[in-house]
C-alpha cells in the first residue's frame, strides 16, 4: 500500500496541472503586446497575475506582476539586466513559436531563453508563465527561473538560487544571493563571494541532512524544507487557512529574506510575516565599501569618505581628500587618525602587531606606515589594513575600535611649490620650447641654402673642365 501513494500523488499532480491548463486563457502564436494602451499584458484567468510590460526607469521591462491588487508587485523579470526598452517595441509570440521582443528597427531579443517551437502559452493563476508544445507538455516555465521572488507552488532544489533586485524600482540583479546548498542549508551571501561560512550572513537548515534538500512553498503560505526522501525536516512558516490571502517570499534589495502576506478581501498592503536575518546590518556589503551599517542610523561613510552614488549605497564610499604620496622610511605629515567605536570589518590585514599596545600606539603605528590606511584595534592587538574596507558594521557587543587615516586638509599634488611658481615655470618652458623650435627651423633653412649653392658651384666646375 505504501508504494501506491507516490503513484497516486504523481497522478494527482498531473491531472491537476492539466486541469489548470484547460482553465487558463490560451495565448496562441501571432499574439502581440505593446507597452502602452490596453494590450500591454496577458492576464491569468482570475486577473490576479499578468505577463507583459511594466514601467521601469525611463522605459519598460517585461515580466510577471500581481495585477489584481492596488500596488502592482513585480515577481519575475525577463532579461533583468538588460536596459529598459522604449515604447515602440513589441512583444511577439511568433509563427515559429518563439517569444521575442521586436524593436522598430527589426532587432529581436528572446524572452524565454532560446526556446522555440512553442504551440501555446498561458499565464497561470499561480503566477507561473508557461510555454507548451503541440502535445500540451510544458517546455518552459518561469517557475524554473526565479529572479528575486518565490511563489506558492515553486520549489528551490540543490544548487538553485535567486538574486535580490538592485532596488525597489529597479529589477536588475542586486548584490545578494540566496542558494539551496548541497549541505541542506538555505543560505545567503553577497554576490561575488564564494559560498563559505565567513561570507554567509543568514539562512536556515538542519545539520546533517546533506544533499537533495529542497525549499517548498504551499498555497496556504507554509514555507518548509523537505529532505531527499520527501520528509519535512523544518517548518519555516506556518500555514494559514484564512481565505483571500496571497503570499510571496522575496530576497529584498537590502539582503533580507522576507515572507509576505496580502489580504485581498481587505484591499490591504503587504505584511511581513517572517524574515531572516533579524538584524538589518547582518547582510554583508549592504552599505558598500568604506561604509558601515548602524542599526539606528542605517548606512554611513567612514570618517574621511563620501558617497560614490547618492542614489545607492551599493557603490560605497570614496575618500574626500587627496591622498599624499608616501616614501618608505619618510615621516608622513598631514594626516590624523579618527576612530569609530565598536566597529568591525572583514579581516584582510597585511600586518598584525601582537605585543600589547594601547589604542594610541596602534594609531601611531598606522600613521608611520605608508601602506596603512586603517587599523582595527582590539584586546591590545593592532591589525593594519589597506583600502577598500569591506563588510563594515557597528557591533555593540564588540570591543573593536576602527582607526581610520584621514587627511587634515586638501593636499596639493606637489607640496612646497606654490601654484604661482608652477604657472611661471610652465610659461618659461613654453617660451624656451618655442625658441628652440624657431632656431631649429632657421638652421634648417640656412643648411638648405648652403647645400643648394654648393651643388650649383660643383656643377659649374664640372662643366668648365669638360
Amino acid at each position: 500500500m505504501a508504494t501506491i501513494w507516490p503513484l497516486l500523488l504523481l497522478l494527482s499532480v498531473i491531472f491537476t496541472a492539466e486541469a489548470q491548463q484547460a482553465e487558463q486563457p490560451v495565448i496562441r502564436r501571432g499574439s502581440l503586446l505593446i507597452p502602452t494602451g490596453t494590450n500591454s499584458s496577458w492576464l491569468s484567468r482570475s486577473g490576479l497575475y499578468a505577463f507583459g510590460f511594466y514601467e521601469q526607469g525611463n522605459g519598460y521591462a517585461v515580466g510577471i506582476f500581481i495585477a489584481g491588487i492596488r500596488n502592482k508587485t513585480v515577481v519575475w523579470t525577463a532579461n533583468r539586466d538588460n536596459p529598459p526598452v522604449p515604447g515602440d517595441v513589441k512583444l511577439h509570440f511568433t509563427s515559429n513559436g518563439r517569444l521575442v521582443l521586436q524593436t522598430a528597427q527589426g532587432m529581436e531579443t528572446g524572452i524565454a531563453g532560446n526556446t522555440q517551437g512553442a504551440a501555446a502559452a498561458s499565464m497561470l493563476d499561480s503566477g507561473n508563465f508557461v510555454l507548451y508544445n503541440s502535445d500540451n507538455s510544458t517546455i518552459w516555465q518561469s517557475f524554473d527561473k526565479p529572479t528575486d521572488t518565490f511563489l506558492p507552488g515553486q520549489k528551490l532544489t540543490t544548487d538553485e538560487d535567486m538574486f535580490s533586485s538592485y532596488s525597489a524600482t529597479n529589477q536588475s540583479t542586486g548584490i545578494f544571493r540566496l542558494i539551496m546548498q548541497q549541505d541542506g542549508y538555505l543560505a545567503m551571501y553577497p554576490v561575488g563571494t564564494p559560498p563559505r561560512l565567513e561570507y554567509g550572513y543568514g539562512g536556515v537548515g538542519v545539520s546533517g541532512e546533506g544533499p537533495n534538500v529542497s525549499l517548498n512553498f504551499d498555497a496556504d503560505g507554509r514555507l518548509y524544507l523537505l529532505n531527499g526522501t520527501g520528509i519535512s525536516i523544518m517548518n519555516i512558516t506556518k500555514g494559514d487557512t484564512t481565505k483571500g490571502v496571497i503570499y510571496r517570499l522575496t530576497l529584498d534589495p537590502d539582503g533580507i529574506l522576507r515572507h509576505y502576506s496580502h489580504n485581498m478581501d481587505q484591499n490591504g498592503v503587504w505584511n511581513v510575516t517572517w524574515s531572516n536575518p533579524k538584524d538589518k546590518c547582518d547582510p554583508k556589503g549592504l552599505c558598500g565599501i568604506n561604509a558601515f551599517c548602524d542599526q539606528d542610523a542605517g548606512c554611513e561613510c567612514l570618517p574621511g569618505f563620501k558617497r560614490v552614488n547618492k542614489d545607492s549605497w551599493a557603490s560605497g564610499c570614496e575618500r574626500n581628500f587627496d591622498s599624499k604620496c608616501c616614501k618608505s622610511n619618510e615621516a608622513v605629515t598631514g594626516y590624523t587618525m579618527e576612530t569609530e567605536l565598536r566597529t568591525e570589518w572583514q579581516n584582510d590585514s597585511y600586518s598584525i602587531l601582537t605585543s600589547p599596545l594601547t589604542q594610541e600606539e596602534c594609531g601611531e603605528a598606522c600613521l608611520g606606515d605608508c601602506n596603512c590606511e586603517a587599523a582595527l584595534y582590539k584586546d591590545g592587538k593592532c591589525m593594519k589594513q589597506r583600502l577598500p574596507l569591506k563588510f563594515v558594521r557597528r557591533n555593540l557587543s564588540d570591543s573593536s575600535v576602527a582607526l581610520i587615516k584621514v587627511g587634515t586638509s586638501p593636499i596639493s599634488p606637489d607640496p612646497g611649490v606654490p601654484k604661482e611658481s608652477k604657472k611661471k615655470n610652465r610659461v618659461d618652458i613654453l617660451i624656451i620650447g618655442v625658441s628652440l623650435l624657431s632656431f631649429a627651423c632657421i638652421i634648417l633653412v640656412v643648411s638648405g641654402i648652403v647645400v643648394y649653392k654648393y651643388r650649383v658651384w660643383l656643377y659649374r666646375n664640372i662643366s668648365n673642365a669638360l
